[in-house]
């Protein structure tokens, strides 16, 4: 048997380095984590290519000097583009006939799905527990709230059509109703939702939403940009739960350019290494991405991990409860959806929907 075909075909990036700290294995699980090559990276010292600091180089440093192996479960290590990917660190020595050390194996795993699912758990916590106060609080304010319209109305009633006091009562009667829209909004954390799955264009539920959003645009100064791969296939979606998505996507991405912009539409099949195909228990399935782009100011990396929870926004006014939303609607498509962002370059959140069948 070859074991270095074995090796070469893992999942996990396997590198291995000799005893001088010149990589002379690594296999295409490797050059798909960092994006180096192996043909650039054989022969190197490790510590031109990887961060001198990194965990990675550290351990294999230790398990060449000492012989034993060395595991780090929270390590990470970057890619060529800067990227930071959170990976576990296992190594291991390799000795020579004699016995002495002759060279180090290190094998990585990217745990950035697990870290992911993770986060998607404690929000979803949060999000039953926002549900459940929604619940509660929704029948006690909801029948003052109606006492209260009806008074309005008859007190307007009272005054006339030439009072004017009727300013007062419309601005009563709105603030009232604006209420009762916050109380929905609530709501729609706390109620099941119901799936009525078809298969569905995802370039029309696109064009749509982008038709609905062509006068907040244009107020706007921003241009809609598309993208759209003409092979994509059906989704397999509700319609009207679609479009509160992705018409809640676009008005955020006009939104953040206040000067004005390009808003780029893009879809294509997943090529993502994560959410590209999954296994849902009934075999693998093919997504396909469909992409909100903005140019405005970006989301600071400080708050960017909270941009789902409930009752958090990097708006003025606002809930915070449309993403957090738009979160749930996607997760029971049996999606994901992923936020990347720059500051001063913008924003790309990225909705992973399945193929229909």
């Amino acid at each position: 048997m070859n074991f270095e075909s074995v090796l070469a075909g893992l999942p996990d990036a396997v590198i291995a380095i000799d005893g001088s700290g010149r990589v002379v294995f690594w296999n295409a699980a490797a050059e798909e984590l960092t994006g180096r090559s192996a043909r650039r990276a054989t022969g190197r010292f490790l510590k031109e290519i990887v961060a001198p600091a990194a965990s990675l180089v550290r351990r294999l440093d230790e398990t060449l000097a000492t012989g034993e192996h060395r595991s780090e479960p929270e390590a990470a290590i970057d890619t060529v583009e800067g990227q930071h990917i959170p990976v576990s660190v296992v190594t291991a020595p390799l000795f020579a006939r004699d016995g002495r050390v002759e060279a180090a194996v290190a094998v990585l795993r990217d745990v950035s799905r697990i870290r992911q699912l993770e986060a998607e758990v404690r929000r979803g916590e949060t999000l039953a527990a926002a549900g459940r106060m929604a619940v509660g609080l929704a029948h006690e304010i909801r029948n003052p709230l109606g006492s209260m319209r009806g008074a309005v109305q008859l007190l307007a009633r009272e005054l006339g059509a030439e009072s004017p006091l009727l300013e007062y009562t419309d601005v009563l009667t709105k603030e009232v109703d604006r209420v009762n829209r916050i109380i929905e909004m609530l709501l729609d954390l706390a109620r099941p939702v119901q799936l009525r799955l078809v298969p569905l264009n995802l370039h029309q539920l696109l064009e749509r939403v982008a038709v609905l959003s062509e006068e907040m645009a244009r107020e706007r100064r921003v241009t809609i940009v598309r993208r759209y791969d003409p092979s994509l296939p059906p989704i397999a979606g509700d319609e009207d739960l679609m479009l509160q998505v992705f018409h809640n996507l676009v008005r955020n991405a006009i939104d953040a350019m206040p000067n004005g912009g390009h808003l780029t539409l893009m879809t294509r099949v997943s090529r993502h290494p994560l959410f590209g195909k999954i296994d849902l228990g009934t075999g693998q399935r093919t997504f396909v991405e469909a992409q909100v782009g903005d140019e405005g100011a970006g989301i600071p990396a400080d708050v960017r991990s909270r941009i789902f929870d409930p009752f958090f926004t990097t708006k003025d006014r606002g809930l915070g409860l449309g993403l957090a939303v738009c979160h749930r609607i996607v997760e029971e498509h049996r999606g994901t959806i992923q936020v990347e962002s720059t500051e001063g370059r913008g924003t790309v959140v990225t909705c992973f929907l399945q193929v229909a069948k």
